[in-house]
């Protein structure tokens, strides 16, 4: 994948962040696109020649043409998009038009404009139905929230631009994933925060249900991962550890980390309650891994992921 241009589409978050500085250290040229470059640049500090982050609105179609015809791009890796279920259900329009019309408008230009190119789709544990068994990728899928609903129509959409137009499509299935890049009101980050200040102030925090179970990852394991995938044929696939926990098991491990009782400092507040939430996701990928011949092999998850967190949090002495 040496001396390659890649185009992350929506790079500012935690996966296209990661995915750069891996893709730079390939030597391809990455260009990230986002909606506020100069937001973006806060967030991608690198004085590497080959990064290159400009401003792109995903919903108009010239400007993605335009940016496509220039570059001539290897790899085109489709983040952008809202990526909140709780959110999705107050902003339903826009998680829509991220999620699926700005996918749609990429894979149109692709094709339209003939472009020889890998399109990466990242796709969400949130496209399938309820269940308490491990979903594969052949499981029944039946969102239940806006953002669900959206992945499930750009995931449909890309796999049969592959199937009957003949795209180099992919669709990753992500099942949730934490780094130190994510944005900190998310479930995991909270937990962690929450942890440093009750060690530090005594403080308590307030959360909604922690009885819900998922298989937690590390980003940049689930990042090298997809790599291995996009060398191999065009297809669906899920990227998960199979390590399931519950979010009450996540908080113990991070109070405990300063031999704290959690029960002491967590408080439980109905009205944080998702309006719809699947109680349980759990995956079952391996054969994913081994028809396509790779080593299933993750390492961070669980008590690893948090004190990974947790470490960062303390030296960087990101408080209330």
């Amino acid at each position: 994948m040496k001396n390659k241009i890649s185009i992350i589409v929506g790079g500012s978050g935690q996966f296209g962040i990661i995915l750069a500085k891996k893709l730079l250290k390939r030597n391809h040229k990455v260009i990230i696109t986002s909606r506020n470059v100069k937001e973006a640049k806060k967030r991608i500090s690198s004085n590497n020649k080959k990064l290159e982050i400009i401003k792109l609105n995903i919903l108009t179609k010239k400007q993605i043409e335009k940016i496509l015809k220039k570059n001539k791009p290897n790899y085109i890796f489709y983040f952008a998009g809202l990526s909140s279920p709780g959110l999705s259900f107050k902003k339903p329009k826009e998680t829509f038009l991220s999620n699926y019309q700005g996918c749609k408008n990429f894979l149109e230009v692709i094709y339209k404009n003939n472009i020889s190119c890998k399109f990466l789709n990242t796709s969400s544990s949130e496209i399938f139905a309820g269940s308490r068994s491990k979903l594969n990728i052949k499981s029944k899928k039946k969102p239940i929230s806006p953002y669900g609903k959206s992945k499930l129509m750009s995931f449909n959409l890309t796999k049969k631009y592959r199937l009957k137009k003949n795209l180099l499509t992919y669709n990753a299935v992500i099942f949730n994933s934490e780094s130190i890049y994510r944005e900190k009101n998310y479930l995991i980050p909270k937990i962690c925060l929450a942890a440093i200040n009750a060690k530090k102030y005594n403080s308590k925090t307030s959360f909604g249900d922690l009885s819900v179970i998922r298989e937690w990852n590390w980003c940049p394991e689930q990042c090298d991962y997809m790599l291995k995938f996009l060398n191999k044929k065009p297809q669906d696939f899920i990227l998960s550890n199979n390590k399931p926990f519950s979010a009450m098991q996540m908080v113990d491990f991070a109070f405990d980390y300063f031999n704290l009782d959690f029960r002491k400092y967590i408080l439980i507040n109905k009205n944080n309650f998702r309006k719809k939430d699947f109680k349980i996701r759990t995956s079952d990928n391996k054969y994913d891994f081994k028809k396509n011949n790779l080593a299933f092999n993750y390492k961070i998850y669980g008590n690893k992921l948090i004190i990974k967190l947790l470490k960062y949090y303390l030296n960087k002495d990101l408080l209330k």
